[in-house]
């Protein structure tokens, strides 16, 4: 075959020089790419990866930066809309009807309602509790000494004897001292210090089986060494005297006697005793005695020893403070 039969070939027709040309110009372009492949090196890759990873983070954090302060403006509009928004939403206090105008006090008396309206921790009626045994037959009393649910009583209230009716404990409480109490809280027991006569309970589910409170209303605990004699104190219990079975249940009852004088007991304290000069009913048991300033200072405690059976005794709080987790009570301080 001759050069004229080669160029006559259908592969090489072309129609014209331009055709000609530009598949010379495309053969080149290509040619030249790969001679740029293969002139790169692995430092050329490194480079180029290096500028492509400079060129994201600076997007990054210009990103991050506007975000940033589109977040902070959004804050500054938010608090200064919540500082200018009017304070009307705030319930007016119920004693606002004492004011003799309530158009021009009207900000005072709600000033006031914030103070008036916190939670006291000095209430006996919805503190003090009657702790129930049903499968004992036995009752004594109670009360809450921490807003966890910590309950205070006597040991002997619960000891059920030896025998395992006490895996069973009812707290009653009470409305008011014209109603009965109504069963509230299923209770377990937490220490015991049979020396003492001193227990604790925590307060684990209702009666009723509904949800428990977050908080309990709770007596705090007081300086019992700050009770001197001729002091008066209030007792608060459920007297076996009022208590007949679990079919009646006995109200709540409040008596009050002066510091007659305290009792040592060997090897314990030489304070062990606080005596009052009326005698307790020993349904009050595991009850509470409070200081004029509405602080528990002393359980109502029935002795069985000699003449101070017929003596109404209470062990100190700070003595019982010695003996269990300071944990379990909240304190008056």
């Amino acid at each position: 075959m001759g050069v004229d039969d080669f160029f006559d070939d259908e592969f090489l027709d072309f129609d014209s020089d331009d055709e000609f040309e530009e598949f010379d110009k495309s053969s080149s372009f290509i040619s030249s790419l790969n001679n740029f492949r293969d002139s790169l090196t692995t430092k050329h890759f490194i480079i180029f990866g290096g500028v492509v990873m400079s060129l994201f983070l600076v997007y990054f954090v210009n990103y991050r930066f506007e975000a940033r302060n589109e977040a902070n403006l959004t804050a500054e509009t938010t608090t200064v809309e919540s500082n200018t928004s009017p304070t009307t939403t705030l319930a007016p206090s119920p004693t606002t009807t004492l004011a003799p105008s309530t158009t021009t006090t009207s900000s005072t008396t709600t000033t006031t309602a914030v103070t008036t309206n916190e939670v006291s921790t000095t209430d006996p009626l919805k503190s003090t509790v009657m702790v129930a045994l049903p499968d004992c037959g036995s009752m004594g009393s109670g009360t809450i000494v921490s807003q966890l649910g910590f309950i205070l009583t006597n040991e002997h209230v619960i000891s059920g004897d030896g025998a395992s009716c006490n895996d069973f404990i009812v707290i009653l409480t009470s409305e008011s001292g014209e109603k009965d109490p109504v069963p509230k809280y299923v209770a377990e027991i937490v220490e015991q210090n049979v020396t003492l006569d001193i227990a604790i309970l925590e307060i684990t589910g209702t009666y009723d089986g509904s949800p428990l409170p977050k908080s309990f209303r709770n007596m705090c605990v007081g300086d019992s060494n700050s009770v001197a004699q001729g002091d008066n104190l209030l007792v608060w219990g459920y007297p076996d005297v009022r208590w007949t079975n679990f079919d009646t249940f006995g109200r709540i009852d409040v008596s009050q006697g002066f510091v007659s004088g305290f009792d040592a007991e060997t090897g314990l304290s030489e304070k062990a005793w606080i005596s009052l000069s009326s005698t307790i009913s020993s349904g009050n048991s595991g009850g509470g005695a409070y200081n004029e300033l509405g602080q528990l200072v002393g359980v109502p405690t029935a002795v069985y020893q000699g003449n101070l059976s017929s003596r109404g005794l209470l062990r100190p709080m700070n003595l019982v403070l010695d003996y269990f987790d300071p944990f379990y009570f909240d304190s008056c301080k």
